[in-house]
């Protein structure tokens, strides 16, 4: 079982969605209309201990970071569709070794977050759960309609950039202080040749694979064009660890050399790593620039699939070949 297999049989029993749902699920966001041109943004992401972040041990994360990181997955959602933040709401089930000293400090670091981005903390529900910590994060966002972006807008042709870098997200210590892309999704999405756009959690090439399917494209990724987080990162760790949280998107390439040539950030990259085509088979798949198969072995992060956690240890991609 996969977590994409298993989605594909959910949706179609969801039935049909009632007209102001403008995005239905399988986007980073569902997008419903609440006034002419405006569209209100809905997502949840869930934070479990030691498969989001190590509970104990010395790479234990503080409670500050735990609390942080959990609205900082929802708030790259947000940026995903060019959404600003408005409302969260949390439930918390703590494990127990978790005492009301670690909840305030979860709590601590979830709030500096919040202030930061205009978020506004709503209402939740806190419990205690026999062996595991689990805590989910219901985020609420909104977006100009004439702005949102969406993974299914992709054009063949279409050039696919990425903010940032890629790999060794555990490593680093990235998975628990990245920053949400929220201004640079916005800027992007402000701009009418930038079609399609997505956040980065479950890995890059898994991730990209999922933007092409949505737009029933083929993908040609250049892995020497991917940003790596660290001169020691291999290919494999950038295409395939997953808690980037960056944004790839897909541009109109004759708007490309303007697009970077205006890019404010200076302090954050943006790269163009590969080309939307046409499909070459049944399925759309990525593909490298000679048009062999990319894979990684494993390819991202996927709940479903295995029980090994993230950024699991793995072995440089083979060329062209699934190793």
């Amino acid at each position: 079982m996969t977590e994409d297999g298993f989605l594909r049989g959910l949706f179609p029993r969801l039935g049909t969605m009632p007209p102001e749902v403008v995005v239905p699920p399988g986007d980073d966001c569902a997008a419903v209309r609440i006034a002419p041109g405006r569209l209100q943004l809905l997502a949840v992401d869930q934070l479990i201990g030691d498969r989001h972040y190590h509970r104990t041990g010395p790479g234990a994360a503080s409670p500050e970071l735990a609390g942080r990181k959990l609205l900082a997955r929802n708030l790259s959602d947000i940026a995903a569709m060019g959404g600003e933040p408005r409302y969260a709401l949390v439930a918390v089930a703590l494990d127990p070794r978790q005492d009301v000293a670690w909840l305030n400090r979860f709590f601590d670091g979830l709030l500096e977050l919040a202030r930061a981005t205009g978020t506004h903390l709503i209402g939740g529900d806190l419990a205690r759960a026999p062996h595991d910590a689990v805590a989910s994060l219901t985020i609420v966002g909104e977006v100009a309609e004439a702005q949102i972006k969406r993974r299914s807008d992709a054009k063949a042709g279409d050039l696919l950039l990425a903010t940032g870098r890629f790999g060794s997200s555990l490593e680093t210590g990235h998975h628990l202080t990245f920053t949400p892309r929220l201004a640079e999704g916005a800027w992007l999405a402000a701009r009418p040749a930038v079609h399609a756009m997505m956040d980065v959690s479950d890995g890059l090439l898994l991730d990209s694979r999922r933007l092409g399917r949505a737009a029933s494209l083929d993908l040609r990724l250049d892995p020497a064009a991917v940003p790596r987080r660290t001169p020691e990162t291999t290919l494999r760790q950038a295409l395939a660890d997953g808690e980037d949280y960056e944004l790839i998107l897909a541009a109109d390439p004759a708007a490309v050399p303007e697009l970077l040539a205006d890019w404010p950030f200076a302090d954050l990259p943006l790269t163009v790593i590969g080309e939307f085509t046409a499909p070459s088979g049944a399925t759309p798949e990525v593909r490298r620039p000679d048009g062999t198969p990319l894979h990684a072995g494993q390819d991202g992060f996927d709940h479903l699939a295995r029980p090994a956690g993230k950024n699991a240890p793995t072995a440089e991609p083979e060329a062209g070949n699934e190793p």
